[in-house]
């Protein structure tokens, strides 16, 4: 559309001029040429510097806005103070907040203390007497449940049993045809039953002694094992939780799932405590503040805008698609500041990677980082004109 408005300007132009010369002989018309030389400042030919006008803007800005809203209780900031990342600009009022986070770090506190770092440790050395009182009695399904000394003296008692039993077998024997409740028929019956009963008790515990444990015996010693095992790992874990100690992500237990619920609950808290404090992420000034000590704070609103006024940059307006191929990061750039009338060096940082329009034409932002030092007169806003060095 530029290159059509000019060369009808051009052409009327050279008619009105023809026309001026009167009656005089027939002026030739001069050609007009369609190529670079016919075309806006802005607008280079091969081989030229291409130029561009722009904008001094801070390198970094910042606007700040809370997620949560709340009343403000404190402004620490006004237009045209200077602060650090890091500083505290605004802040709700969240006593509430404060009040749980104290009785939060109390909880952790008593469950952290010296005392409960003993307890623990005792815990520690009763899990593990019990494994090893488990592992011995785990260790006892591989061999007879008695000792060869008391497998030889029940055998012993068995042999005499057999003898008591075989004597008083003998001695009812004698007065087994008296008639029943006689005296001694009696006492020789009991003594005979005695015996038995004797011998049977001994044969038992023989075979008691002799015998590999049942499929019930080996199943609830394997579970006392493993039961001891666990309550053993897990004492240690919490243990190590409550010194500070690492812990593997697996870890488990009732006493440790509430410490990590404790500390979770602290750090729940903290960062809706955050979430009521506007800090800054950047050094700069502060160049708009939208918000008093009172007032209702909107979530999401920005209230608070900073900018990096110290590291100045430039950013082109009006660098055209036919230009931008010109253009590379890193290539060096002059800028005139009109405002001061002072000429600045530095170099390309980025180029839009997408076009915006200008007046219908397309265009790509670039930006330039300043050489430092720059003349401490310039200002964000001034504009600029831009000469990117091609050669």
């Amino acid at each position: 559309m530029k290159r059509t408005s000019l060369l009808a300007w051009t052409l009327t132009a050279f008619l009105l001029a023809a026309c001026a010369s009167g009656a005089g002989a027939p002026q030739a018309l001069p050609t007009v040429a369609l190529d670079g030389s016919n075309l806006p400042p802005t607008v280079s030919t091969a081989g030229s510097d291409v130029t561009a006008s722009g904008t001094i803007v801070p390198a970094q800005e910042a606007k700040m806005a809370f997620a949560v809203g709340g009343i403000v209780r404190t402004v620490n900031v006004k237009v045209g103070q200077t602060v650090r990342a890091g500083d505290l600009l605004v802040e709700l009022d969240n006593t509430t907040l404060q009040l749980e986070l104290a009785q939060a770090e109390r909880t952790l506190r008593e469950m952290t203390s010296q005392a409960s770092i003993a307890a623990a440790l005792q815990a520690v050395a009763n899990a593990r007497k019990e494994l090893e009182d488990a592992q011995k009695k785990a260790e006892s399904l591989k061999f007879r449940r008695g000792s060869d000394t008391v497998i030889e003296n029940t055998q012993a008692e068995i042999d005499l049993a057999r003898q008591a039993l075989a004597r008083a077998s003998e001695a009812y024997r004698q007065v087994q045809s008296l008639p029943d409740g006689d005296p001694k028929k009696a006492s020789a019956l009991l003594a005979m039953t005695n015996a038995q009963l004797r011998l049977n008790a001994l044969i038992a515990k023989y075979n008691y002694l002799t015998g590999a444990p049942t499929d019930l015996d080996a199943a609830l010693i394997q579970a006392r094992l493993e039961t001891a095992q666990a309550a053993y790992q897990e004492a240690q874990w919490y243990l190590s939780a409550l010194k500070g100690e690492q812990i593997p992500p697996e870890a488990t237990g009732t006493k440790l799932a509430a410490l990590q619920s404790a500390r979770d609950a602290i750090a729940a808290i903290r960062q809706r405590l955050d979430a009521t404090r506007l800090v800054a992420p950047i050094d700069g000034v502060i160049t708009r503040v939208g918000v008093t000590v009172g007032e209702y704070a909107v979530p999401a609103q920005p209230l608070v805008f900073i900018s990096d006024v110290e590291h100045l940059q430039v950013q082109t307006t009006d660098l055209s698609e036919r230009d931008v191929v010109k253009v590379q990061v890193g290539q060096k750039v002059t800028v005139f500041v009109e405002a001061l009338n002072e000429t600045l060096t530095g170099k390309v940082v980025l180029i839009s990677p997408v076009s915006s329009t200008l007046g219908g034409d397309v265009v790509y932002q670039t930006t330039i980082e300043l050489d430092r030092p720059f003349p401490k007169e310039l200002r964000a806003g001034m504009s600029a004109d831009v000469t990117f060095q091609t050669e």
